[in-house]
């Protein structure tokens, strides 16, 4: 009689849902195991033994789950997945029990720090009967969230098939946008002389255009991702390349670099981006064969290009067979180099005419890029001229220009960290950049304890806007960086790396909404996962609507939200109403719900969730 009680009530919470929204944990998900609730989260694929581990549990005061109240009991259980208790404590009620701002819930925390034997756990509240998700305790915990993440960008690749075998299930198609190989020019579109090949690479985001500057946070943070641990990036994720004796993960970094490459012409400059003139696609993408147009040449394109030029050359020349690739690197990333130095600034270059995002650069912005490509270029060449350029533009870098180091442009922005270990670098610079991370670090806008936030995850409420989640990651970067690189005392370091833990504890699971941030992460080990996004590969009207591949990292919350629901569709004006931390909907819909500010992922969203993710895979 209690299952069907239980089943009952669960039918009646999930239908008080309003359209769209992230529904609650309301089924036995696992037979044997009690009933799952949304109100205890954990980290949905585990802890590692030794760190910190707190479960939230949660209270709904404001929201769209406001009605949805829970009280955990007296004692909260830890229990092992054959039902044994392990460890029983009384969860401790935040900050006397206030409404948190971000997900307009009240809560409390179970900490079961003390449990580090490996195994599979759930939280139990023997008072509801109910239970977290189940979740892993041991040192490889993440490896298969690494694996997933990492994959995304192959289910991104143009050009090629995404044949079964490495789609590893039904995510396939045929080469898309073969049309590439003889773009036209957008200025002369009926010019057969000015086609050029500028096949392969990666879909930007859930639009299959490509864009040369938005790779500024794509190729930094997957190249800081190997480099902070190489071990971790094996030669078996499966992928084409994979088995060939080196990291798949560069590899897959390559295909996108070898589109760079073509996008480049001979005097070194870089168009500023690529694709369609028009939306009228079809599905699937390999059958679309409409002509596809490259923009003029560009400033921004090119100095961001040079700069992921650079960077690649110095991790691709620590491998033999890439020694001709890591060459021909360096001396593209110096050709842009002359061209951005010999030619004009170009601020409007991108008219919108090819779609979908705008992808010109601020003169603010091209200044940074070039403090950080000369950077590279110093460490490839130590040429004093690349010197002289890093001391006249590295105080434009926000994290040295603002009060506080900045989570965003944080991917390119870590070239900063990296200039430190540069061999004659300028001793002033090293300290300036050093005393700013260690006088950051003290800051609660900063880095706050991690009782500054119900859910163990700050932001600046302002960081809950289209794209938060690479905030989000960005957050955990930088303070994985203060804490290795800003000389600081073992405590504050521990404090530092707990709260880059934290964030990604809050893509786990640890969040208002209960969800995985990634899609369809059940093979690993997720009870919880998001299964709608915006891709015109895998979103709405292809087969893969509600199935999209495993391992997408999504925009995220998004209180600036400005969808609206087409004529028929239900109401979606309940997403403008919400607590910050819940202004988020599972779904795909295109205009006018234009869902692409919530549920759209990216491969720059990808790329600092990689690089958050990589040093805590052992």
């Amino acid at each position: 009689m209690l299952m069907v009680s239980v089943a009952f009530f669960f039918g009646t919470l999930q239908s008080s849902y309003p359209a769209y929204s992230v529904k609650p944990l309301t089924s036995i998900t696992i037979p044997g195991l009690p009933a799952i609730t949304s109100h205890v989260c954990v980290d949905q694929f585990g802890y590692l033994p030794n760190e910190t581990k707190v479960a939230v549990i949660s209270d709904p005061i404001k929201g769209y789950n406001s009605f949805d109240h829970y009280q955990p009991g007296p004692k909260l259980q830890l229990r092992d997945r054959s039902g044994k208790t392990v460890l029983v404590d009384a969860p401790t009620q935040w900050n006397g029990g206030a409404v948190h701002d971000d997900s307009g819930d009240r809560g409390w925390w179970f900490d079961f720090s003390a449990v580090k034997t490996p195994g599979e756990y759930y939280v139990y509240d023997p008072t509801t009967m109910l239970r977290s998700a189940l979740f892993r305790i041991g040192p490889t915990v993440y490896e298969g969230p690494l694996r997933a993440s990492t994959r995304m960008y192959y289910y991104q690749r143009l050009g090629m098939p995404i044949e079964a075998k490495y789609a590893q299930g039904p995510w396939v198609d045929g080469a898309a946008y073969l049309e590439d190989k003889h773009a036209r020019s957008v200025n002369a579109k009926d010019s057969v002389a000015l086609e050029r090949d500028l096949s392969g690479g990666w879909m930007d985001a859930g639009d299959s255009d490509k864009y040369p500057p938005f790779n500024g946070d794509v190729i930094h943070p997957l190249l800081y991702a190997y480099t902070s641990n190489p071990k971790a990036f094996t030669d078996d994720f499966g992928i084409p390349e994979s088995g060939n004796g080196r990291p798949d993960i560069l590899d897959e970094v390559k295909y996108q670099l070898d589109w760079l490459e073509r996008m480049q012409y001979p005097d070194g400059s870089v168009p500023v981006k690529m694709g369609h003139i028009d939306y009228s696609g079809k599905y699937p993408l390999s059958l679309d064969n409409r002509t596809r147009y490259y923009g003029p040449k560009d400033s921004g394109a090119t100095i961001y290009t040079c700069a992921n030029f650079a960077h690649a050359a110095r991790v691709y020349g620590q491998f033999a067979p890439w020694k001709q690739f890591a060459a021909d690197l360096r001396d593209r990333a110096l050709k842009a180099w002359d061209w951005f130095q010999t030619n004009p600034r170009t601020y409007k270059t991108d008219t919108g005419e090819i779609k979908s995002g705008i992808a010109n650069r601020s003169k603010e912005e091209q200044d940074r890029m070039e403090a950080f490509a000369a950077i590279h270029l110093f460490a490839l060449t130590g040429e004093d001229k690349y010197q002289q350029a890093i001391r006249k533009n590295i105080g434009s870098a926000r994290q040295l220009s603002e009060g506080l180091w900045s989570p965003y442009e944080a991917g390119a922005s870590e070239s900063l960290v990296d200039y430190m270990t540069v061999p004659n670098a300028d001793p002033e610079i090293v300290g300036r950049i050093r005393s700013q991370l260690a006088r950051s670090a003290m800051s609660n806008q900063f880095a706050p304890p991690a009782t500054a936030d119900l859910y163990r995850a700050w932001m600046q409420p302002t960081n809950y806007h289209w794209g938060s989640n690479t905030v989000r990651a960005s957050w955990g970067v930088v303070a994985l960086l203060a804490a290795d690189h800003g000389g600081l005392d073992p405590a504050t370091q521990e404090r530092l790396r707990q709260r880059a833990a934290d964030m990604l504890h809050s893509f786990h699971g640890v969040n208002p909404l209960s969800v995985v941030y990634l899609t369809n992460m059940g093979k690993y080990g997720a009870e919880h996962s998001l299964s709608t996004i915006y891709h015109g590969r895998y979103g709405d009207g292809t087969p893969f609507s509600h199935n999209p591949p495993p391992g997408y990292v999504v925009g995220g919350p998004n209180q600036s939200f400005s969808g609206k629901a087409a004529e028929g569709h239900p109401s979606i004006e309940w997403l403008k109403t919400q607590p910050r931390g819940k202004s988020y909907a599972d779904f795909n819909l295109a205009w006018p719900e234009s869902s692409w500010e919530i549920s759209e992922p990216a491969i720059y969203y990808q790329a600092l969730y990689v690089r958050l993710l990589a040093p805590f895979v052992k």
